[in-house]
């Protein structure tokens, strides 16, 4: 009897002691809480669960963990980071007050995040997960889920969600019309053929590189700040409407005319790999750096007041430009470099790339409306000459050429598609005078 009440004894003081100690296998990780003293000496196997129950926070990153059991124990966790870890497995079901959840640089296949209803934060980058279910995560401001192996990615329910950063998967269709709140959008490196940010009007960044999209509407984004489209399939694409640009890119695509007249605060621009004819740059006055090599360009002007200020210029690989318009010939020359032998810089190349600007002689010759639906009205003012007018499409094609007698308003209809044209008007002295004009 004696020894059946010993044994009894020994059980329940062995289940207690299991009671006030969680078990922790994985001797990094101790070695981890050791670190931050919530246990002490050398690892056993358990910790104290008095000592973790009540952390709210907690980093282990760096510490070769390959496996956090034990961390079920830490019921008041608000914030775990286990970045850079050999971690195949996280189960965080248990941990329900977490609010924000750093994860990345592991070898996860999978993550469980429905149980973690707080979660405002996540970051699980560079693993190798094949689905990410966060419908369950309503109030998700930041999403970080980069380098994956994701096919999909469900952000319907997160309509808070702020920054969205999905890089590097293998993803086709993404819905953000729900995401109202969205400020930062990175998609880059994956299998877009498709992208609608209509409904995303506070957006300041976007950045949608390596996809497959042949159309890019950003028309409503009027916050814009950066906007990176490279390595796409675009043959066109209208900025007029962001004027708050300060860095553009869209090398690599198909593109053949480019406005950038009304993006004044624009200070970086990268067209480099088009198809681009002519460039008028004379309103970017904040340009300091820009490349447009590799183009087809036979027209350039950088004539903006801002060339000294440059920090890189390049417009190198465009065989067909001979004359590069700009501030000051003789310092473009020494500083720029990166053009091709046949090309050159001229204070004035005469060429109808130099749009927006006004001669002195054509001071008070108004053409309206403009943009227009067919018909555009040149006024002369007091200038009384005979005038002749030539409309030219954006591949520098002239698709209309008409002689007009010296009277105050000209009526031109344009009888073309829509698109952007160039109507040089020219007097009988051989003054000329160059508008952009944007038929509806």
């Amino acid at each position: 009897m004696k020894t059946i009440l010993s044994i009894l004894i020994i059980v329940l003081f062995s289940n207690l002691i299991l009671a006030q100690n969680t078990v922790i296998p994985d001797s990094n990780f101790e070695q981890a809480l050791i670190s931050l003293g919530y246990d002490s000496g050398v690892p056993d196997g358990i910790v104290p669960t008095a000592n973790i129950d009540v952390i709210t926070s907690l980093n282990v990153s760096l510490s070769n963990i390959t496996d956090l059991t034990g961390i079920e124990d830490f019921i008041a966790l608000d914030s775990l980071t286990c970045m850079f870890n050999q971690l195949t497995n996280l189960d965080i079901t248990q941990n329900t007050a977490l609010t924000l959840l750093a994860c990345s640089d592991n070898q996860l296949t999978n993550l469980d995040v429905s149980q973690n209803t707080l979660l405002t934060n996540l970051n699980c980058s560079n693993n190798q997960l094949t689905s990410l279910n966060v419908t369950q995560n309503v109030v998700l401001t930041e999403l970080h889920c980069s380098i994956n192996q994701l096919t999909s990615i469900d952000v319907t329910q997160n309509i808070v969600l702020t920054i969205l950063i999905f890089d590097s998967n293998l993803i086709t269709g993404l819905d953000v019309s729900q995401n109202t709140s969205l400020i930062r959008l990175h998609c880059g490196f994956n299998q877009l053929n498709s992208l609608n940010v209509s409904q995303n009007i506070s957006l300041n960044y976007l950045n949608c590189h390596f996809n497959q999209l042949t159309n890019l509407n950003v028309n409503q984004n009027t916050a814009l700040i950066e906007l990176y489209c490279p390595n796409n399939q675009l043959s066109s694409i209208d900025i007029t409407q962001n004027t708050a640009l300060i860095d553009f890119t869209c090398a690599f695509n198909q593109l053949v005319n480019l406005d950038v007249s009304q993006n004044t605060t624009l200070t970086s621009l990268n067209c480099f790999s088009n198809q681009l004819t002519m460039l008028d740059l004379t309103q970017n006055s904040a340009l300091t750096d820009f490349s447009c090599s590799s183009n087809q360009m036979t027209c350039l002007n950088v004539k903006n007041g801002n060339n000294l200020n440059f920090n890189s210029f390049y417009a190198d690989n465009n065989t067909n430009l001979t004359c590069i318009e700009v501030d000051n010939s003789t310092w473009s020359t020494a500083n720029w470099i990166n053009i091709d032998v046949q090309t050159s810089f001229n204070t004035n190349c005469g060429n109808p790339c130099s749009v927006g600007i006004e001669e002195n002689t054509f001071s008070r010759v108004s053409i309206y409306p403009n943009p227009t639906t067919g018909t555009i009205n040149i006024d002369l003012g007091e200038l009384k000459t005979n005038v002749k007018a030539t409309l030219i499409n954006s591949l520098r094609q002239v698709i209309l050429t008409q002689q007009f007698e010296s009277t105050d308003i000209i009526n031109l209809d344009i009888d073309a598609p829509t698109g952007i044209y160039f109507l040089q008007i020219e007097t009988t002295e051989g003054e000329t005078k160059t508008i952009k004009i944007l038929k509806e």
